[in-house]
């Protein structure tokens, strides 16, 4: 059986998709989009439950949306396709009063053509060709429609879904971190650069992209365009109180002519992406235009770093020497295997099974006192092979053994000569 996209099902059942996409997720089925390909046990089990629905579902949550709103139920036969016909003039107009209006501020009629809402907005090109001046208008045309459905039809956005999401297991920030406002930014960031490459599924990732700015945002173009690309991976930088910084990874698409078809070439990009953001309740959204700048190299240089060395002295006697290795190889001996015996003979290391001590390879011991600074160097075998492991610690001499304390995973610094 061929896969079939939340989207695709939702179309088939005359549904609207956000509404079969929160089914999907009721379900169990991890998914942020539309665009996610279902399972064939998800799809049974979406099938089987709108096939028991004894009326239409999109009928039934457009009225619900309206009463929501003290509106009244739409009679079926004066509902009108809003994807179909565009508003009347006088509609236009009342639409401008609202805060929800995607045509934004009033401006004359010779430049009413090139006022584009936001670059998030726009509608990307498609494999068919047309004239830049044609793209403009027709991104506008388009982007401004599917905006006017989305807040016309009571989208909520995702950032809803998300805070829903969180908001019984991560309702406390750690270190000064907001969690919650970073598990609303990752949902954005993973939108944003998911752009597949099918016409229809543009729009539904222009509508899930929408969904986080609440309110539309103006912006004067001459025409933008968006390209398809795949979200990889993203690092977050920095999180203030009102911008989040995120190093992101993408597959960037670039669309290439193939006889009569369009082929899309993918390669990596990665980059700063920048999101101004506000907190309003215990609720978020996207304040501004994200904003790119290209990544800092974040390797230290040789003259930054200082020099780790084998500082300590050891002038003790062959014998003190030997002594004090035994009890080092005994120590890491049981480091790895027997926690009772490491117990006996030191205080601040917790037994370590995952790995095997192989051999004590550099050891010098300096007297300070009573006790002897220890640095050491040993070797250590885990699943990845073998590996060297630094220590820091004290040996102190009790009748006729030692006993070590306070350990640090590390060699001291030195000088560079």
């Amino acid at each position: 059986m061929s896969r079939i996209k939340i989207s695709e099902l939702a179309d088939e059942f005359k549904i609207d998709r956000k509404d079969v996409l929160a089914k999907a997720q009721e379900f169990g089925v991890s998914a942020k989009l539309a665009t996610k390909t279902l399972s064939e046990s998800e799809e049974k089990q979406l099938r089987t439950y709108y096939q028991q629905v004894p009326h239409s579902m999109a009928e039934t949550s457009k009225n619900q949306v309206l009463e929501n709103v003290g509106q009244k139920k739409l009679d079926p036969k004066e509902e009108v396709s809003e994807k179909k016909e565009e508003p009347s003039k006088a509609e236009q107009v009342e639409k401008k009063k609202s805060k929800f209006s995607i045509l934004g501020h009033k401006k004359s009629e010779k430049k009413k053509g090139k006022l584009l809402t936001r670059l998030s907005n726009e509608k990307p090109p498609s494999k068919k060709q047309f004239t830049a001046k044609q793209g403009g208008v027709g991104i506008l045309i388009l982007s401004n429609m599917v905006l006017f459905g989305l807040m016309a039809s009571g989208y909520q956005p995702t950032q809803k879904i998300i805070h829903e999401q969180v908001s019984a297991s991560q309702k406390v920030s750690g270190n000064g971190l907001d969690l919650q406002a970073k598990n609303y930014l990752d949902g954005f960031v993973q939108t944003y650069f998911t752009f597949p490459e099918n016409e229809k599924d543009q729009e539904q990732a222009v509508k899930d992209i929408n969904g986080y700015f609440v309110q539309q945002l103006p912006v004067i173009s001459q025409g933008l365009q968006r390209s398809p690309s795949k979200f990889e991976e993203a690092v977050l930088m920095n999180l203030t109180d009102n911008e989040a910084t995120y190093k992101v990874t993408y597959g960037a698409g670039a669309v290439t002519k193939k006889g009569k078809s369009n082929v899309v070439n993918y390669h990596d990009v990665t980059t700063l992406f920048t999101i101004p953001y506000q907190k309003v309740g215990s609720s978020y959204y996207v304040s501004d235009e994200p904003y790119f700048s290209s990544v800092n190299d974040l390797q230290a240089k040789e003259s930054q770093v200082p020099v780790k060395t084998w500082s300590g002295t050891d002038n003790n006697s062959a014998s003190t020497k030997k002594d004090l290795d035994k009890f080092t190889k005994a120590l890491f001996t049981a480091y790895t295997t027997d926690s009772d015996t490491l117990k006996l003979i030191s205080e601040g290391l917790s037994l370590n099974d995952s790995e095997t001590f192989q051999s004590l390879d550099q050891a010098t011991y300096e007297p300070k006192g009573d006790t002897y600074q220890a640095i050491v160097q040993v070797t250590m075998k885990n699943e990845l092979g073998t590996h060297v492991e630094n220590y820091q610690f004290t040996i102190s001499k009790q009748k006729q053994s030692y006993f070590a304390t306070d350990f640090k995973h590390t060699l001291p610094k030195g000088n560079k000569e």
